[in-house]
Parts: C-alpha cells; sequence; structure tokens
C-alpha cells in the first residue's frame, strides 16, 4: 500500500474537519437493494450470451485473447512492487509459446534460435541476449515490448536477489567493516 502524499493527506485532513465520520461513511457505503426478478432474468440472459461467445471463439480468437492476458501479465509484473512469486521471464516466454500452440522446436524455428538455447532460455540456464528480447517483439507484430521482455527479465534477477537468503548468508562471510549508519 502506498503512502499517501503530502497534497492527499492535506485533502483527507480537509475531509475530517467538514465532515464526521457517520457523514463520511455514508458518502462511500451505498445500501444494495437485493436485485428484481427483472434483473435477475437479464442478468441470467447476460452471462448465457457470454458463455456461448466464449465457446464459439476461433481459434485465432483464442490466441489473441492469451496473448492479450499475458502481455497484461507482464506489465502487472514488472510495475507491482510485489509480483507473484511464480511470475518471471521464463514463465511468460513459456505461456507466450503454449498460447500459440507450438512446440518449443518450432517456436526456436520461428525466431531463429537453436532449440538448445530456447531451452536454456526457458529455464533460466542462460541470460537471453538483446537481439533475442527484440525478436521476441517482432514476433508478437509490436504487441508485447522487447522493453517490457527486459523489464521483466530485470524483475525476475530482483526477485531473486531479494529472496535468496541462502547467497545473503554466505557472502557475508566477505563482509567486514560493515558501515555503522542508520539512515
Amino acid at each position: 500500500m502506498r503512502t499517501p502524499t503530502k497534497s492527499e493527506r492535506k485533502a483527507i485532513e480537509r475531509l475530517f474537519k467538514e465532515y464526521t465520520l457517520e457523514e463520511l461513511a455514508d458518502a462511500f457505503v451505498f445500501p444494495v437493494d437485493p436485485p428484481t426478478a427483472e434483473q435477475r432474468l437479464v442478468e441470467k440472459a447476460f452471462w448465457a450470451e457470454r458463455r456461448r461467445q466464449m465457446a464459439n471463439r476461433t481459434p485465432e480468437e483464442l490466441k489473441q485473447s492469451k496473448l492479450l492476458q499475458i502481455k497484461y501479465q507482464i506489465l502487472n509484473y514488472i510495475e507491482d512492487s510485489s509480483p507473484e512469486a511464480h511470475w518471471n521471464f521464463h514463465y511468460f516466454l513459456n505461456e507466450y509459446i503454449r498460447a500459440q500452440n507450438k512446440k518449443d522446436k518450432e517456436f526456436a524455428a520461428d525466431v531463429d534460435v537453436k532449440p538448445y538455447v530456447l531451452s536454456q532460455y526457458l529455464n533460466g540456464h542462460r541470460t537471453p541476449p538483446k537481439e533475442f528480447l527484440i525478436r521476441l517483439e517482432l514476433h508478437s507484430n509490436g504487441s508485447i515490448p522487447a522493453s517490457w521482455w527486459l523489464r521483466s527479465l530485470q524483475k525476475s534477477k530482483e526477485v531473486e536477489l531479494m529472496q535468496d537468503t541462502a547467497i545473503r548468508e554466505q557472502e557475508s562471510k566477505h563482509v567486514r567493516n560493515k558501515i555503522e549508519l542508520a539512515l
């Protein structure tokens, strides 16, 4: 949760001076009336139509929706201060390949890398170069920018660095004369 800015704090203080707690609560809490029979019928029809549309999507529409889902998951991941633990560059690359219903070998041919190199990228044994990230952008027709792939890769390394307590303990043995400054 982010800390409010100075101007936001002043606005909140002004609200508390002008209104009572009851008035503020009434302004933000709305009484909910149970839906009428007609509203329930309309909602039921809406969801039935939605299910019908989802069931009748073409393979291309399914692919497009999966790519959009991956795109926004990547964006959420790189902008989130506490990202999902299972999300990382490797996860997104794997999902991107699966969204196209391709085998790794087929996708490797699409982006002109050797299958074993792609496997190393997918398993985190090798860091992909910027050229590969650009190929991913080009392959997605610009839908997922190379900069997002790069930022997801950097975020993965950042999360790994922050969560790896074993390496911190190991490396602390090599540090002497720590700064005694508390900021």
